[in-house]
């Protein structure tokens, strides 16, 4: 089969199955379950790869939900990677207004990212039973919003069984891969201290909360002193339970990044020795646990191209009147400045540039042990802003399932190029093992 035969069978496939992996996403993004707790988000994947014949290995090491599904026994391994976790607090009604109970909810589309992948493997798959000389790799990779789950993966083992690895996500506009994103911690730092009552006797206590509070106005201060592209947010997990007695708890949450690994490590011990240096002014003491820890990606401009070729061979997702005019209302109530509720049909070209982007992701730490790509497909409005309930309201709308049509068909026609053509993966090899 040549490229174009391969995309037909492809866009057959991904025809055939369409409605499974539809209602799939749609499943993920109404059980909107938070990191490590996505059980029936990943049972709905395990049991989507398995109906169309993929061995799945349920539970692996440390996390209970993560999975490995394989098919095949050709030569060239690829491997694509689900991710299916929510956000705490962004659950969104059916409206094009903010309008949620609180819970949990999917802001950054992992429902559509998970039945895509899965998508593009069951795709792929197909080109195996026709002849194609290759083994398919699904993993699902639980935890991305704390960036825990890829990274304990990799330190068990995990995706060295592949010669590549394909993921994408969701986005606002489409990609192909040359993104930068930052290395990042996430960690809690719990402050002990001494109770006592707030008037008759606050001689007596030891405030956990003066701690936290002091670590906070430390860190904020800190903030003109690191490089502008270093980013630290926090939030209080716990300040005490009354105000009329000394909390003897406090409890905070951080996240630190940074562009590169080494400069993420150093901002982190600033930031934990303000803690400390808080709990010699409080008389307290603090405990320390890592949540996350990730590196900066490694980009390969060879396996960019790659895909960049297969997405301007499936062509970008275009929306309808109707579509566009519901993200108008979105936009409209959401009040963010640029985001107006039309969408980016264009595909941005591989031209071996590199694009920041400030968020981070555990792929990172699969970039480091495995060629890699992360290509985005736009699934919502051109800038949406990520992490919120405008996310939420559209993706498990119609746009947002035609952007992950496009994402499984090109990654599956990436694969499909590199499990029949040794010398474009020997390149995407080559360029990893010249940058390691």
């Amino acid at each position: 089969m040549d490229a174009t035969q391969y995309k037909q069978a492809i866009l057959q496939t991904l025809d055939a199955i369409g409605g499974e992996v539809t209602a799939c996403a749609d499943a993920i993004h109404g059980y909107a379950e938070l990191s490590g707790e996505e059980h029936r988000s990943a049972a709905a994947l395990e049991e989507l790869l398995e109906h169309h014949g993929f061995a799945v290995e349920r539970g692996l090491k440390d996390l209970p939900t993560a999975f490995r599904a394989v098919y095949g026994s050709g030569p060239v391994r690829i491997g694509f990677m689900c991710e299916y976790d929510a956000l705490a607090g962004l659950q969104q009604d059916d409206v094009p207004c903010q309008q949620g109970n609180g819970t949990p909810g999917h802001g950054c589309g992992h429902n559509l990212l998970g039945a895509g992948s899965a998508a593009a493997g069951i795709a792929l798959a197909r080109l195996v039973d026709q002849g194609l000389p290759a083994t398919v790799v699904v993993y699902g990779t639980p935890a991305e919003e704390t960036l825990a789950g890829k990274t304990i993966m990799v330190n068990n083992g995990c995706f060295r069984d592949v010669d590549v690895v394909l993921g994408w996500h969701p986005h606002n506009h489409s990609e192909p891969g040359e993104i930068k994103h930052k290395a990042a911690a996430a960690f809690t730092m719990a402050f002990h201290g001494r109770a006592a009552h707030a008037c008759n006797c606050p001689e007596n206590g030891r405030s956990a909360l003066d701690a936290a509070e002091l670590t906070n106005i430390g860190v904020n201060y800190l903030r003109e002193h690191v490089d502008r592209d270093c980013y630290m947010h926090y939030c209080y997990l716990n300040g005490g339970e009354r105000p009329n007695i000394v909390p003897d708890y406090a409890k905070l949450w951080y996240m630190v990044r940074a562009y590169t690994y080494a400069q993420m490590k150093e901002v982190e011990q600033r930031v934990k020795r303000i803690a400390e240096g808080a709990c010699l002014m409080t008389d307290t003491t603090v405990e320390f646990e890592t949540l996350g820890d990730t590196h900066d990606n490694r980009l390969n401009f060879t396996l960019s191209r790659i895909v960049w070729e297969a997405m301007e061979a499936v062509g970008a997702p275009c929306f309808t009147e109707e579509e566009t005019a519901y993200a108008r209302q979105i936009a409209q109530h959401a009040g963010v400045p640029g985001f107006t509720g039309d969408f980016d049909t264009r595909i941005v070209s591989a031209d071996r540039t590199i694009k920041i982007d400030n968020g981070s992701t555990d792929l990172a730490d699969v970039s480091q042990v495995v060629p890699t790509i992360n290509m985005f497909a736009a699934c919502f409005a051109a800038n949406t802003p990520m992490h919120t309930w405008a996310v939420t309201a559209q993706a498990c709308r119609p746009s947002a399932h035609r952007g992950m049509r496009f994402a499984a068909a090109s990654l599956a026609l990436a694969g499909a190029r590199l499990a029949s053509d040794p010398e474009s993966l020997a390149a995407v090899r080559a360029e990893f093992e010249k940058e390691r």
